[in-house]
């Protein structure tokens, strides 16, 4: 994979600094580890809970599971443009955190994280797995109404394994370029890295987990 182009260097300096910044602004109490460990062990118990519960899911059940992850993509994609890069009152937080704060600390050429405590600015906050059950609590329980109980619990786990694998993506496009796991998902980080060019930011690449919606609604580049 050919190296992508790297912003001028007075804008990769610019990040840099701001990273330094960002760094000495964090809380002293601020834990990468305890951010990175509690949604994935929270996800894996949702995940393993309703798998125990499973009975014997019908083809519509199964059928839940490929539904979540093409449409799960789609809302992704819409999120990631319409609410991560423009400014949508009350959730300006999302666009304050992810526009301004990350695009700022992130360009093209400069992506890497080097020190632990940056996860902060790449992994949602450590509750977001948690608003995630509570939203789509009802969804399992009216497919739990229109196919049955393995539906629901098929639902509850593929949308939490969605959430857990995005941030575990993500992370990893984060990562120095020459570690074996960002080395995994080359192509896939080349994708988000084109995103962090500012010119394309808000017109490009909006998908994480795959560019499958950018290639559906003509915003690949």
């Amino acid at each position: 994979m050919p190296a992508q182009p790297a912003q001028p260097a007075p804008a990769v300096a610019r990040a840099a600094a701001a990273r330094a910044r960002f760094l000495a602004e964090l809380p002293a109490r601020y834990n990468p580890w305890r951010h990175l460990l509690i949604p994935n062990i929270y996800g894996g118990l949702v995940i393993a809970s309703c798998l125990v519960q499973l009975g014997e899911p019908s083809l519509a059940a199964w059928l839940v599971v490929p539904a979540v992850l093409v449409i799960g993509q789609g809302v992704e994609w819409r999120f990631h443009r319409d609410l991560l890069h423009h400014r949508v009152p009350p959730l300006q937080y999302l666009y304050d955190a992810h526009h301004v704060s990350h695009h700022t600390l992130y360009v093209r050429g400069a992506m890497a994280i080097h020190d632990p405590r940056e996860l902060r600015a790449v992994l949602f906050p450590w509750w977001a797995i948690g608003l995630l059950s509570v939203l789509m609590t009802p969804l399992a329980l009216a497919l739990t109404w229109l196919l049955g109980r393995d539906a629901g619990l098929l639902f509850m786990v593929s949308t939490h394994a969605y959430f857990v694998v995005y941030e575990w993506l993500h992370t990893a496009y984060h990562l120095p370029p020459r570690s074996v796991v960002h080395r995994l998902v080359a192509r896939l980080a080349a994708h988000h890295e084109r995103h962090h060019d500012p010119a394309l930011m808000t017109r490009a690449n909006f998908g994480v987990t795959t560019p499958l919606w950018d290639l559906l609604r003509g915003t690949l580049r």
